[in-house]
């Protein structure tokens, strides 16, 4: 597979996810463009790779935590959300801005894997089974972080949960 293919496959995904978890559009770019940078580097063969997707945002992710990690910045500020909600609007359609501010509230406020498994499921539309492979995690793992990731959310939305206090 060609690197214009990959990214015509997988380029407004893997920005979409790497926008949501950085907090950032432009971070996003960066790491994006690090990405199929590496990619180009790399002579991978494609036709062995078996779950081409779940490969791609095993490498995002960790492409995005090596930059969070010299950045020294893995948290997001659950005060500072306008990126969050710019990426909000722009990957989900409909909600208002109440909503889409709520909704960044929660997810900033949640601790990485679980806002990680959120993103990969709810915004990028992976299985359990491909969130597992892009994580190295159990697909029983995954699936926990996802359910008690979405019940925190709950809480934080319906005002139950002390970290929204």
């Amino acid at each position: 597979m060609k690197l214009e293919q990959l990214y015509d496959l997988y380029g407004e995904k893997l920005f979409h996810y790497l926008s949501v978890k950085l907090g950032s559009l432009e971070d996003a770019e960066d790491v994006l463009q690090e990405i199929f940078t590496r990619f180009s580097r790399y002579n991978i063969r494609w036709k062995f790779i078996r779950k081409p997707e779940a490969f791609i945002f095993r490498v995002a992710r960790n492409e995005a935590n090596r930059f969070l990690q010299n950045k020294k910045n893995q948290k997001l500020d659950p005060q500072n959300l306008g990126g969050l909600q710019d990426i909000i609007q722009k990957t989900v359609e409909g909600p208002d801005q109440d909503s889409t501010e709520m909704l960044a509230r929660a997810l900033a406020k949640l601790p990485d894997e679980q806002r990680e498994v959120i993103l990969f499921k709810v915004f990028e539309g992976l299985t359990f089974k491909e969130i597992a492979a892009a994580c190295g995690l159990s697909i029983n793992t995954v699936a926990s972080r996802y359910r008690y990731g979405l019940a925190a959310m709950k809480a934080i939305m319906e005002g139950k949960d002390e970290r929204n206090r």
